[in-house]
């Protein structure tokens, strides 16, 4: 007895699970999908408006500089800050514990203002030279290497 080979049925049944696959897909994105997305954006807390920047970024004394200013400035502060003041920027927006302003600032009372370029003209040189902090990242260390080596 011969079978017939029916090459329609066959096409037939991949066509029928096809249709049932795109129609469940569609079920989900129109009653499930949405309410999933709505729930676990409702449970995230807001992030705060003086949320400091990653520091896992490339960071250098500029880009450190620019961050401290930048949320200074998110923050209405006052252009002239005490380097008490600054010092708490500092440390909101990288991951260095800034030093003690007496260090920094020999002689000078802690609660005279300063704009940023002034605190940050005695901060970068003290950063440099006291934690490893340079301003061309490696380029300079290599720079610095070729430096010593010409002389």
């Amino acid at each position: 007895m011969a079978y017939k080979h029916n090459a329609a049925g066959g096409m037939g049944e991949v066509v029928k699970w096809g249709l049932l696959a795109v129609a469940g897909y569609f079920i989900y994105q129109k009653f499930f999908a949405g309410a999933a997305a709505t729930a676990t954006t409702s449970t995230t807390p807001a992030t705060p408006a003086t949320a400091a920047t990653p520091t896992s970024t490339f960071n250098t004394l500029d880009a450190i500089y620019s961050r401290m200013v930048a949320a200074a400035t998110a923050d209405k502060a006052a252009s002239t800050l005490s380097a008490d003041a600054w010092n708490v920027y500092l440390k909101l927006n990288s991951n260095i514990t800034p030093p003690d302003p007496t260090a920094v600032f020999p002689g000078q009372d802690r609660t005279t203002l300063m704009t940023s370029a002034q605190y940050w003209a005695s901060m970068s040189p003290y950063l440099a030279k006291n934690m490893g902090m340079s301003g061309l990242g490696f380029y300079g260390g290599l720079g610095a290497f070729m430096r010593r080596a010409v002389a």
